[in-house]
């Protein structure tokens, strides 16, 4: 029954010639349980059991195969810190409801599923009962009491069961866990709205992916007694995804009113980063399956990173970007230990893969790494801790740099932003060679504004007059320096400081409202292109 009802669930072929539907198969189910529930059969079924009808509670069963668990842990957790036990009914209700209303194909392969998965833990519960009832010795000798999970694995008791059976329930269990999450990831999206943005929705939502982390859960066990590592290190990634939707989104779970909202973000994450490496774990090596311990890696990598850069945001250093205040923060070693450590993890990961999109992800933890070293830097103490902080938010920078500079189509925004921000860290240090580099990093930018895509109009406008601005400031700065040094070469700065002035005086006669965006970029760019040359 299982196998059968897997195959339907898999293969739409069934209903599109006709054979058959998921209720008239969910019916013929019903039928075969009746009639294994004989005085015969009960025999071999009743008596032990670790089904997913005592596993939830009663809540999955023939009659009842929604899909959707709240165990009586989570409900009275729910109910305690966020809603009335109404209010929890009712949230269920319209999880349960929002599943009916499913198209005809996904509700069919959803109930069908649920009640494969019940007919594969029947089948185990009566391997067990056979397998016990077998080893039970003959005479008037008797156990001392009934073994448990524990001693019938170690009797290889667990092993009778063929691990393909435990490898199909699992499967079945991943599915509805998918199907689940999905919808719960619908709710949160309906309407365009923000994630969690209605608070009624996001009640529901957190009741689906309840309901879905309770049936990864259940794969889970069923692919570690079956020791299929590969289906167990993705099924960690899933529970991975569930403990990051928590993190990312607003919606209502157990125990979220005792603690502030960054504190529970946290706890996800690092519940996320526990699966993740639990899946490295179960994998041992890279050599057992490169494929999958390559994806478990980039996810790991990719969560190290928001954990990193969540914690940065919710420190001292969130709170304030203004230069002044932050000579007077103190940011502890151990908080700052606890927010590169994240960081730095995830960009040796990313190296270490060395794929194309891992390359850009790196790239991208050198950026996070950098804005906050670049940030840091000023507050330190002591001379040494300056030097160091300074050279390596310089060390990231440029290494990711020297990746966006090499790969500046499609990523024209963040080259910009990147090049902005690095050309503020050189402004900070004083000096001529400080400012000199810092205005070749705002010129490197013209590329960037060479056939702009329409796409990434509007930024690039907004960017466009920064980078014009942050230029003749920067040429500003260098004009004074050059004539307080009287180097002998007043001119050098002083005549690309008139063709910024000059173009600056062309837009502005113009007018930039009534000018075309394209040509407005035309110009720019020819201007660094000019500046450019005249530096070098």
């Amino acid at each position: 029954c299982g196998h059968f009802g897997r195959s339907f669930a898999a293969d739409e072929l069934w209903r599109d010639r006709g054979h058959t539907s998921g209720y008239d198969l969910c019916s013929l189910f019903r039928e075969v349980e009746a009639a294994c529930s004989s005085k015969i059969m009960r025999k071999y079924l009743d008596g032990e059991r670790s089904d997913l009808n005592s596993a939830s509670n009663g809540q999955v069963s023939l009659t009842s195969l929604c899909g959707v668990v709240i165990l009586p842990n989570d409900f009275e957790e729910i109910e305690s810190s966020v809603l009335s036990k109404e209010g929890c009914q009712e949230a269920i209700r319209v999880s349960k409801s929002i599943l009916g209303h499913q198209t005809e194909i996904k509700r069919d392969a959803r109930l069908v599923l649920v009640a494969a998965c019940l007919c594969y833990c029947n089948s185990i519960a009566s391997h067990d009962k056979l397998a016990q009832t077998n080893s039970e010795p003959d005479g008037d000798v008797k156990s001392v009491s009934s073994p448990t999970k524990r001693d019938k694995k170690a009797t290889g008791r667990e092993q009778e069961v063929n691990p393909l059976l435990r490898q199909r329930l699992g499967d079945a269990c991943n599915e509805i866990g998918k199907a689940l999450l999905n919808e719960s990831r619908a709710v949160l999206t309906s309407d365009g709205k923000e994630a969690g943005g209605d608070a009624n929705m996001s009640h529901v939502s957190a009741v689906l992916l309840n309901s879905a982390t309770f049936w990864f859960n259940q794969g889970l066990e069923q692919f570690q007694l079956a020791e299929d590592l590969r289906n167990l290190a993705l099924l960690r990634c899933n529970l991975c995804m569930c403990c990051k939707i928590r993190a990312n989104t607003n919606v209502i779970l157990p125990g979220g009113s005792s603690q502030r909202p960054f504190s529970i973000a946290e706890q996800f994450l690092n519940e996320a980063i526990g699966h993740l490496e639990s899946a490295h774990e179960s994998l041992g090596q890279r050599d057992t399956d490169a494929a999958c311990w390559d994806m478990v890696s980039e996810e790991l990598a990719s969560t190290l990173l928001v954990l990193g850069v969540r914690r940065r945001q919710n420190s001292v250093l969130g709170k304030t970007s203004n230069p002044i205040l932050l000579q007077a923060i103190s940011l502890t070693p151990g908080d700052e230990r606890r927010i590169v450590e994240p960081m730095e993890r995830s960009c040796g990961i990313y190296e270490s893969l060395r794929t194309v999109r891992a390359n850009h992800q790196a790239a991208a933890a050198h950026y996070q790494l950098a804005l906050l070293f670049s940030k840091i830097w000023t507050i330190q103490r002591d001379e040494a801790k300056t030097k160091e902080k300074l050279s390596a938010a310089f060390s990231h920078f440029s290494s990711a740099y020297q990746y966006f500079f090499s790969h500046i189509r499609g990523n024209e925004t963040t080259f910009v932003v990147l090049s902005l921000d690095l050309a503020n860290l050189y402004s900070t240090v004083s000096g001529e060679e400080c400012l000199a580099k810092a205005l070749g990093c705002c010129l490197d930018t013209k590329e960037a504004f060479n056939d702009v895509d329409p796409s990434s109009l509007d930024q690039m406008i907004v960017l466009a007059d920064n980078i014009e601005s942050r230029v003749s400031k920067l040429l500003l700065s260098l004009v004074k320096l050059e004539k307080e040094a009287k180097s002998g070469q007043v001119d050098k700065y002083k005549g690309m400081y008139r063709h910024a002035l000059g173009y600056k005086m062309h837009s502005a006669k113009s007018g930039d409202e009534a000018d075309d965006n394209r040509k407005r970029f035309d110009r720019l760019y020819e201007l660094l292109g000019l500046l450019g040359s005249l530096t070098k």
